[in-house]
């Protein structure tokens, strides 16, 4: 069978993974240059690495990421897992917490080995031709003919393609009433002492948390330790469209409260936005997923909980839907 997977996230990589495995052929197209979705990280001055998305990968040792991990990805892996403050995101109690020193996009990168990715290539419309599914890019262009499609993108934009898709309108808007928090990262190095703590959640102000980056093996450069500050909920909206610089004026002041004052001049900032960040409700896949549809949606609207393992297994869900067709 020929399968078309929209989105390089965890989900769409798992999804596709399982499908070559069981040897079917598969094209994976991502809008973005990058892979791995929410598993994102940047460098900054000094080469530092940091992890702008998911500060951490929650892995129970049964889940469907588990065995990616020790697979492929286990050079240069970090356990974050600490006492005390929980870790942002962690829900499973005795699940390590893992990092990667080079990044977190490390695993997505290393699932993708050997699967045909084409980025920087938006899908506009997923249209019935005869038996087979005709994927098409926003310009109108043919992408091939495929038995099935799985969808992964965030809400809105996997409505958009499900408008026009066979049996897609009534899921259409189920996804496009998914409503999701919005993020805003800053991302930040200042010449302060490494604290101990991995992760750190103000009582009060506009951050959410702040991660300390020296605890997944990346030392201070030059004297310069990195953080991740991710604003909260109404901040980040509030901000979203702001300039950068109203960004860190109201972000730096609640930093240095926690770091010192030479966080509020830092030697170095970068801002990065997530429309999409995490879904406030969420959506049973098989109910909105009938049986003899052949466009599929995976992704974080359909995940059963927040963490990258739940969003990991609608992949899963929709190869195995797939291979049992």
């Amino acid at each position: 069978m020929r399968i078309a997977v929209i989105g390089a996230g965890i989900a769409g990589l798992v999804a596709a993974r399982d499908l070559v495995d069981a040897g079917h052929e598969v094209r994976v197209f991502e809008k973005s240059r990058g892979l791995g979705g929410r598993m994102a990280a940047r460098r900054a001055e000094g080469d530092a690495v940091l992890d702008h998305g998911l500060p951490v990968l929650d892995v129970p040792r049964d889940g469907v990421l588990a065995g990616f991990v020790v697979d492929l990805a286990t050079d240069d892996l970090v356990d974050v897992t600490a006492p005390g403050e929980p870790v942002p995101g962690r829900s499973t109690e005795g699940a390590p917490q893992l990092a990667w020193a080079s990044g977190m996009t490390r695993l997505p990168k290393a699932m993708a080995h050997g699967l045909e990715v084409v980025s920087a290539t938006r899908v506009g419309a997923i249209r019935a031709d005869g038996e087979m599914l005709e994927v098409a890019q926003d310009q109108g262009n043919t992408l091939g003919p495929y038995d099935w499609v799985v969808v992964t993108a965030p809400g809105a934009q996997a409505a958009d393609l499900l408008d026009h898709s066979p049996r897609g309108a009534v899921r259409a808007a189920d996804m496009r009433a998914v409503a999701y928090d919005m993020a805003v990262m800053v991302l930040a190095g200042a010449a302060v002492d490494v604290p101990e703590w991995f992760a750190h959640r103000p009582r009060t102000g506009p951050i959410a948390y702040i991660t300390n980056e020296a605890a997944k093996d990346r030392p201070p450069v030059d004297g310069v330790a990195s953080f991740v500050v991710r604003l909260g909920a109404d901040a980040s909206e509030d901000l979203m469209e702001a300039s950068d610089a109203a960004v860190l004026a109201e972000a730096l002041p609640a930093l240095a409260r926690v770091l010192g004052k030479p966080a509020a001049k830092p030697a170095w900032t970068q801002v990065k936005r997530w429309r999409y960040s995490t879904t406030r409700d969420r959506l049973d896949q098989e109910a909105l997923n009938p049986e003899g549809a052949r466009v599929l949606v995976a992704g974080d609207a359909v995940a059963a909980g927040p963490r990258m393992e739940d969003v990991a297994a609608t992949g899963r869900w929709a190869a195995r839907r797939i291979l049992g067709a």
